[in-house]
């Protein structure tokens, strides 16, 4: 069934139903001159209606990703439900005469009122921060990188060789500054901290080749290029 075809399903059960409510109105009341608590009965019960069936027309529930859908259609259900039941209750009330007809439209009025408000929370607030998730996430995905391959390389700049002891040296407190890159807004970092990801790369690449005996003599140049990246990836701040 395609989306389209799933929407007119849902907007057709959806006219149904006021059909239905139509009829049942017709019915009962045809001949019957309409009082102001039969007028508040008829509006409320359509209102109950139109409150259930908000469901059908946002729900986004995706079987491929429940974890982040079903939450908040349970939250939403649960608000329907207790919207229904506490109006029924209030008709019932005012239909025994239990409360007065302006104390039955103030209750139905902040009723409504909150449960717009859990509508708001179930689609708009949670999307709204998935959307921050998701950017905040964004932002972090080359620190993520870089931060974990730096630690793998101190290791091996430890196990480095005395000669080399200046640039080790210098790499150790390179690395150390690494660990305070902080995210910035708008991917203003992205282009440095893949340059910083490369130079990590090949200088793990020359120490290892340093460890395994051979001659490198690229190490204390890459050295002082990753310093230089460093810092003025550290400059950039929000």
């Amino acid at each position: 069934m395609t989306k389209n075809q799933s929407q007119f399903i849902r907007f057709l059960f959806f006219i149904v139903g006021i059909g239905i409510l139509l009829l049942v109105f017709f019915l009962t009341k045809r001949d019957v001159e309409l009082t102001s608590i039969d007028i508040f009965f008829w509006i409320s019960i359509g209102i109950m209606y139109l409150v259930f069936s908000v469901p059908f027309f946002f729900s986004d529930i995706n079987i491929s990703n429940f974890s982040g859908k079903i939450p908040k259609m349970t939250i939403l259900w649960a608000g329907i439900l207790s919207y229904i039941g506490t109006s029924i209750l209030v008709l019932r009330l005012l239909l025994t005469h239990v409360i007065l007809l302006n104390s039955a439209i103030i209750i139905q009025s902040i009723l409504l009122f909150i449960f717009a408000f859990i509508v708001y929370l179930a689609f708009f607030a949670s999307s709204h921060a998935r959307k921050v998730a998701a950017q905040e996430t964004g932002k972090q995905q080359y620190i993520n990188q870089m931060k974990p391959k730096a630690q793998t390389l101190l290791i091996s700049i430890n196990s480095l060789p005395s000669e080399h002891y200046n640039t080790q040296k210098s790499l150790v407190k390179t690395i150390e500054d690494i660990r305070f890159i902080y995210p910035v807004d708008n991917g203003a970092g992205d282009n440095l901290e893949q340059q910083i990801i490369r130079s990590l790369n090949l200088l793990s690449e020359y120490c290892s080749s340093i460890l395994s005996g051979a001659s490198v003599s690229n190490l204390e140049s890459e050295a002082l290029n990753l310093q230089m990246l460093v810092k003025e990836r550290k400059l950039l701040r929000n």
